[in-house]
């Protein structure tokens, strides 16, 4: 009886440590971006201190080896929100791809459902509410000021504002049933000063908040998971940041989690666990569903999978998948790689030769994972339809042989970074020469065709960057509504705006801010300012009141001639910049001066003028309008030397027929064709 007693205690201890749940404890979820577990103390690193980190791993569990199932933001995001592989998802890259918040349910939608108040406040437009990843959410601050130009990637906000945010939503909901998810990006490049020295600095900002949650009695009661969606490659196998391959830098990950009443304090998990899981995890312990899957109990370790089609979409090169297992970590690609992650944890000795049973079983494993890229058609059938009649579906399924294999092919990375210097130089002939050179190697560098594009407008070929988007449009094998938007772009400014019209159509659905900020540039070249107006006010509630999108219905005022309200509204657009720590608003100063000139206030014009070339050396409008005041008051010196200001500054073609283009409509023939004549290739 005795034994039989023992074996009845020990049974109900096990079920209540299997069924113990923390109902209504508080949920904060922080994930710092691009954050490598090897590169903390916590996992034995020693090249930076992060005292609030460890702080939180002495009352968290810690799991050793955690995984992300894509080097990518927001498909990473997407499967820790909703417990699924990106193949079922269906967010595969940064760019192209919406969540659909019909299809799948996902963290926040399940806790609002159980009377959680949900907020977030994230740090990089990758993240916007416009790709559904703030699906369930009742407060979602995304408001990140986005740049003139540059990649996604590079529009962002300070983890200092981000916070700001999160605390203000705090104060108002944390007295209740709460649900936070607060996402900085301080270790993403480009880094200030270090990468160590921006997990220092991320270190601080998360102190911040758990400091806040201390002060208020909340940490205690919490529930707080903290991880990174992915790593950074730090040039370990020839690669300096993320996306493009798949060895255990850019997927290990840091995980914490934090129980309520610190339970389960300072304890370690050894066994590799999949992001995906924290979804079932966060559920089990709050004891809403019940999860074999929650990483908090001991089950057996499935083989976890990763993918990354970012090679295959921007680089034309193969995409790569793999799977990881207890010990090994199989690559599939153009040439299989198989490591031993427990005995080379650097992944420096490839055993796919010499471990072939290991190397055959995960591959058959990996087999049974979706490996197809869904097509346009099968995304969405009506923009499929708009986009045959344009004759943008069909070429890039006719493509034969094998792409190159990303391992073999990162080298040129640096080819590619140092064209992009070029732009960034405003070298701008010098980087369209290196862009095509680079093209006419491998004609599938998305990203390369569209900076191209990009330059030649911004240089004023505008002939020659319709055929560049069309032609990146053509080899790309999934759409991009944001080639479709270049392209709009480069057909607005020569003058085909009901063309670009139609192209923004086709960027709507995923990017509708930019779309109706085009659709609204179309209608005012039409002369329809009603219908631009429209557009315009459509886009600055798209974009949470972007400047540039308050400053673009300026322009719409300006062209119904309502010229006090546009200079008011560009007097708006700058505060709304400030609100978001912009420095300086491209554009703004500019627009003020043509709307002082119009309004005959020439030496107020001319003051705004050079603030914006200051601000904006290479806002060639800016110098051209300058040297028109300086030519109307007689001041020929000084508009020639505005003119060779602005050539100095931007050394390229566009600048040069823009002030042969100035001095032809003063009436300078002859200064007009001396310009011309440099312009000459």
């Amino acid at each position: 009886m005795r034994r039989l007693a023992i074996l009845v205690l020990l049974f109900c201890a096990a079920c209540a440590r299997r069924e113990a749940h923390f109902e209504n404890a508080p949920v904060i979820l922080i994930s710092v971006d691009t954050l490598r577990s090897d590169h903390l103390p916590m996992y034995g690193y020693r090249g930076v201190e992060t005292p609030h980190l460890d702080a939180l791993r002495r009352d968290a569990v810690l799991f050793e080896r955690a995984y992300s199932h894509c080097p990518m933001t927001l498909p990473s995001h997407l499967s820790i929100f909703t417990g699924l592989l990106p193949t079922e998802h269906g967010v595969r890259n940064n760019i192209g791809y919406r969540f659909d918040r019909a299809k799948f349910r996902t963290l926040a939608e399940v806790l609002r459902g159980r009377g959680y108040r949900t907020g977030a406040a994230v740090s990089s437009y990758v993240l916007r509410s416009e790709t559904g990843a703030d699906d369930g959410f009742d407060f979602y601050d995304d408001a990140i000021p986005v740049a003139a130009a540059g990649a996604l990637s590079e529009h962002q906000r300070s983890g200092y504002e981000t916070l700001n945010a999160a605390e203000s939503w705090l104060g108002a909901n944390e007295s209740q049933p709460f649900f936070l998810f607060f996402h900085i990006y301080e270790p993403h490049a480009s880094y200030e000063p270090s990468y160590d020295g921006e997990i220092a600095k991320s270190d601080a900002i998360v102190g911040q908040l758990l400091d806040r949650l201390k002060r208020d009695g909340v940490y205690d009661r919490a529930l707080i998971v903290f991880l990174s969606d992915h790593g950074e490659g730090l040039w370990n196998h020839g690669e300096d940041q993320h996306g493009i391959l798949l060895y255990r830098e850019a997927l290990q990950v840091p995980l914490l989690i934090k129980l309520p009443r610190s339970a389960r304090k300072a304890a370690s998990v050894a066994r590799p666990v999949p992001l995906d899981a924290v979804f079932a995890t966060v559920l089990d312990t709050l004891g809403i569903e019940s999860s074999e899957r929650s990483l908090l109990r001991d089950a057996p370790s499935a083989p976890i999978y990763s993918e990354t089609l970012y090679p295959r979409i921007h680089l034309g090169w193969n995409e790569l998948r793999s799977l990881i297992s207890d010990r090994h970590h199989y690559i599939d690609g153009p040439r299989p790689e198989l490591y031993d992650v427990v005995a080379d944890r650097a992944e420096t000795r490839d055993l796919v030769a010499s471990d072939r049973r290991v190397a055959a079983s995960l591959r058959a494993e990996l087999a049974k994972f979706p490996s197809k890229i869904e097509d346009i058609g099968a995304i969405d059938p009506e923009e499929a339809s708009k986009l045959a009649a344009l004759g943008y579906l069909g070429s890039a399924k006719n493509r034969s042989g094998p792409l190159p294999n990303p391992r073999d092919e990162i080298g040129s990375i640096a080819e590619i970074k140092s064209a992009f210097a070029l732009a960034e130089q405003h070298r701008d002939d010098a980087a369209i020469a290196a862009l095509r050179a680079l093209l006419a190697k491998n004609p599938r560098l998305s990203d390369a065709w569209s900076k191209l594009g990009e330059l030649l407008v911004a240089t004023g070929r505008y002939h020659e960057a319709i055929a560049a988007y069309q032609s990146a449009i053509a080899r790309t094998e999934r759409f991009s509504p944001d080639l479709a938007l270049g392209l709009g772009f480069a057909l607005l400014e020569a003058g085909k705006p009901a063309d670009a019209a139609t192209h923004a159509q086709l960027a709507l659905a995923s990017n509708p801010r930019e779309a109706h900020e085009l659709l609204a540039r179309a209608a005012l070249a039409q002369g329809r300012v009603g219908e631009a107006e429209q557009h315009a006010r459509a886009a600055i509630d798209a974009g949470d009141r972007q400047p540039s999108s308050i400053l673009l219905l300026a322009e719409v005022e300006r062209g119904a001639g309502r010229l006090q309200e546009a200079l008011q509204t560009v007097d708006e657009a700058a505060r709304r910049a400030n609100d978001l720590e912009v420095r300086h608003l491209y554009g703004a100063d500019y627009l003020r001066g043509d709307l002082l000139a119009r309004l005959d206030r020439p030496d107020e014009a001319a003051a705004a003028y050079e603030r914006e070339i200051a601000a904006s050396p290479d806002h060639l409008q800016s110098y051209a309008n300058l040297a028109l005041i300086q030519l109307i008051e007689g001041k020929r010196a000084d508009a020639d030397r505005t003119l060779e200001r602005m050539a100095r500054a931007n050394p390229h073609r566009g600048a040069y027929m823009l002030a042969a283009k100035t001095l032809d409509a003063w009436g300078d023939k002859k200064g007009a064709a001396r310009w011309s004549s440099r312009a000459a290739p």
